[in-house]
């Protein structure tokens, strides 16, 4: 019965991401090693592709990595995670 019931579930491998963000459609934490960088600017945080994310639209990551939702068409930024102590 529990069996059953467990295998029902969804996986939740970043379960901590809210719903309003695409849950974990559309996020994953961002990996340096692939040229996902981040740089702290006085607007926010640059990324890679150039794109700004301004301080205001920044919440703070559970852990110590930068994350992004992003609509996969556009790339437009849904939520954007930085970590704790990064300004």
């Amino acid at each position: 019965m529990v069996v059953g019931w467990l295998l029902s579930m969804p996986a939740r491998a970043h379960s901590w991401y809210p719903a309003w963000c695409c849950s974990d459609h559309d996020c994953r934490a961002l990996v340096e090693a692939r040229g996902e960088t981040v740089t702290e600017t006085a607007e926010g945080w640059r990324l890679w592709d150039g794109r700004l994310v301004d301080r205001d639209s920044a919440k703070m990551s559970p852990d110590a990595k930068f994350h992004i939702c992003e609509e996969p068409t556009t790339r437009a930024i849904i939520c954007f995670f930085a970590p704790q102590g990064a300004s």
